[in-house]
């Protein structure tokens, strides 16, 4: 769903839409409205041999599996339903399993089927606007199947390991690349947290300087940002965690460790959130702080001008009322050769005691104060009272 913002920009937000329809079937698979077309890439490898296959059909991916250790099979687009049964029928896959996949957003989560492991969460993206894209890993023996909403690059260092004969990612199992996937997965949210960091070093430099120019309607978008990635992030970080603590069966010990450093990384990446958030709560408050300020100083400015006029409003009232100049007690001022002139004397007085008043309690001015240097201590302050013999 796009809106747009007060400044004109269109925002991206992604709003849960649920495909199915009430009392459906379980399992029933509904692909999404705006899904992509599918594109299917194979990849089967081993320790000493690597087929990679594009736009592969099914009775391709057929024919791969048993030729070498390891089949991957990463797949793009949610748009064709009779290819996610395809293929999910190939493989032994859950109907509960792949009507997940298919309902989008998912809650992030790890599930351990009878004979593979189902992993989903979300890829983030940030271009000014936060942008999530799910995927679903589904890790079993001899395969391992990614499906993403659309193509993106998160997957490209996992497939530049691949080419690395001798490395790690083509001697090891499915496990170790389950592992390497959704650690790729993780990896991206860092640089979407620096620019979150980045964005948010602005617009404190803005609320300090300029709090006027501040786009609130922003403010409330990153805060937004930040409580959809903890959403996603919180939920993956206990999954993981559980994997850790009672893993199945398709684990090794040794991939186990690497899981480990997976939910590490999630802890790093809710530390970050927990940050960002506290500091737009805090950005939010010193901005409503610095424009209260700012009233503050013009009602101050305000009513100090009308507590100056009053005394004058006064005075001038005093000597415009009409009374009979024929009494010597009835303003005998006003018959004065220099009458007019000590009216406004009297005026000016009264404004000029008022601001010096004024400047000496600090209300207004910078008040020039002569600090007086505390006198140095005595011996016996710093030594303490001498001791008789």
């Amino acid at each position: 769903m796009r809106r747009k913002t007060k400044n004109g920009r269109h925002r991206s937000r992604r709003k849960f839409e649920h495909s199915l329809q009430p009392h459906t079937r379980p399992g029933t698979i509904v692909v999404p409205a705006a899904a992509h077309p599918p594109i299917v890439r194979a990849t089967a490898y081993g320790p000493d041999q690597i087929i990679d296959r594009h736009d592969c059909t099914v009775v391709q991916i057929r024919e791969l599996r048993g030729k070498q250790p390891v089949v991957w099979i990463d797949a793009t687009g949610l748009a064709d339903a009779e290819l996610i049964e395809q293929i999910g029928g190939l493989l032994g896959l859950h109907r509960l399993s792949l009507e997940d996949m298919v309902n989008i957003p998912q809650r992030s989560k790890v599930e351990d089927y009878p004979h593979y492991i189902y992993a989903v969460t979300q890829i983030p993206a940030f271009n000014g606007d936060l942008l999530t894209e799910q995927v679903s890993l589904f890790a079993g023996k001899g395969f391992l199947l990614s499906w993403r909403e659309q193509p993106s690059q998160v997957f490209d260092i996992v497939r530049r390991r691949l080419q690395v004969a001798a490395g790690t990612t083509r001697s090891a199992g499915v496990d170790y690349l389950l592992y390497a996937l959704l650690d790729a997965v993780i990896d991206s949210y860092f640089p979407v947290l620096e620019q979150l960091g980045v964005v948010f070093d602005e617009l404190d430099d803005l609320v300090e300087g300029d709090p006027d120019a501040v786009d609130l309607q922003r403010m409330r978008d990153l805060r937004h940002d930040v409580r959809q990635l903890r959403r996603i992030v919180w939920p993956l970080r206990d999954a993981i965690d559980d994997l850790v603590r009672s893993p199945p069966e398709q684990l090794t010990q040794e991939t186990l460790i690497h899981f480990r450093d997976c939910h590490d990384h999630t802890v790093q990446i809710i530390d970050a959130l927990e940050n960002y958030r506290d500091a737009g709560s805090d950005l939010r408050d010193y901005h409503a702080t610095a424009i209260s300020n700012r009233l503050n100083e013009t009602v101050k400015v305000l009513t100090i001008i009308s507590t100056i006029f009053i005394p004058m409003s006064f005075i001038a009232s005093v000597y415009g009322m009409n009374f009979d100049r024929s009494s010597k007690w009835n303003m005998p001022e006003l018959g004065w050769t220099w009458g007019y002139e000590f009216a406004l004397g009297l005026m000016a007085l009264v404004a000029v005691v008022q601001l010096v008043f004024f400047w000496n309690r600090g209300w207004i001015g910078k008040r020039w104060r002569r600090t007086r240097r505390p006198p140095a201590p005595s011996d016996s302050a710093v030594n303490g009272p001498e001791r008789s013999p």
